[in-house]
């Protein structure tokens, strides 16, 4: 399949089937209907999950997991767009990428960041992104009525910076990244873990794509409304560094070096990294470390044959009872209460 791709065709198993390399789960399993299409494949040692839902026929999400990314052509694809304007949410929790949108420019979609694009009718976008990280995507695609509808707003109450979200029809492509913060994350592993089938599963998925879109929303709200004199003027070369500084801390578990020992390794000056991180991520280093290790430990005690002993430990906890405090702060339940669920 080398044509550009309609993402609305994917619903079509025969569809999916060429574009994916790999046969979906058939109707029953874990849809009862061609609105939603799961795949469970493995390509060689790589395991791969697609989830496609439609809640209706103006608002889909794509979820989806590789380690590392194993279909081809979610690496490098190119899409149309038809005859409506579409807004597009990405987050990306694993690798990055980039878009090469037509009349527009290259927009690029940095890991760890929530991404938003008004799309206009009949672009064309080619889509790349890196294969050699463990991939991680969710992706909400609505038209403009129907982000209005789901978030129960009329078009008066949009900020007049983000109207360009609530018109019709656009003439021009738009875009604006906003921190991807530890609520995005965990709705998406929410996503991702999910064990229903059928009407509860598709019940399930909408409320946790609800909670994105309201949360993904409220961070776009709340940044346009920021004073000027708060935003840290950040050039591309900063971000990068402070996008680098939030890789470097969610590679360890057991400890997190000092914010000048970070800010020396990336080369930028550390009250530049804290206010720039903060204006990135919508917190603070530390915390963001903090609820990273805390996000991980949830992941883990959802799987199967792991002790709350062992999720402490792995996740650089030295006393279980630190960690079940932590994380019972975090999430108001015990580590005990998630396992497996």
């Amino acid at each position: 399949m080398t044509a550009a791709i309609n993402y609305e065709m994917l619903f079509d198993p025969h569809v999916a089937r060429l574009y994916y390399g790999a046969e979906p789960e058939p109707i029953g399993r874990y849809y009862d209907d061609e609105r939603g299409l799961f795949m469970n494949a493995r390509f060689g040692p790589s395991p791969f999950i697609q989830d496609v839902i439609q809640f209706a026929p103006d608002a889909l999400a794509f979820t989806s997991a590789g380690a590392p990314t194993p279909v081809s052509r979610l690496g490098h694809h190119r899409q149309a767009i038809g005859d409506d304007d579409w807004i597009h949410f990405c987050l990306r929790l694993g690798s990055d990428g980039h878009e090469d949108i037509s009349d527009y420019k290259t927009v690029e979609q940095p890991s760890r960041v929530c991404m938003i694009t008004r799309y206009p009718a009949g672009t064309m976008i080619e889509r790349t992104s890196t294969t050699d990280e463990n991939w991680r995507v969710a992706c909400l695609w609505l038209k403009p009525a129907a982000l209005l509808r789901l978030l129960e707003i009329s078009p008066s109450r949009v900020p007049q910076e983000l109207s360009w979200l609530a018109v019709s029809k656009s003439d021009e492509a738009t875009h604006l990244a906003v921190p991807l913060s530890i609520r995005m994350q965990l709705a998406v592993n929410d996503v991702l873990s999910c064990q229903f089938r059928g009407g509860v599963r598709r019940a399930f998925i909408y409320s946790k794509y609800l909670e994105l879109v309201a949360t993904i929303y409220q961070a776009a709200v709340d940044q346009v409304a920021r004073p000027e004199q708060l935003v840290t003027k950040l050039s591309e070369r900063d971000t990068a560094k402070i996008l680098e500084v939030a890789s470097i801390i969610t590679s360890k578990f057991d400890h997190m070096e000092s914010l000048a020992g970070l800010a020396r390794q990336v080369g930028i000056n550390r009250t530049k990294l804290v206010l720039g991180f903060r204006a990135i991520y919508g917190t603070s280093v530390e915390a963001y470390w903090r609820d990273w290790r805390l996000q991980k430990a949830s992941e883990l005690l959802r799987s199967d044959g792991i002790s709350v002993n062992e999720v402490a430990f792995s996740v650089g906890y030295s006393e279980v009872s630190s960690f079940t405090r932590a994380f019972t702060r975090k999430f108001g339940v015990l580590p005990k209460s998630c396992k497996g669920c």
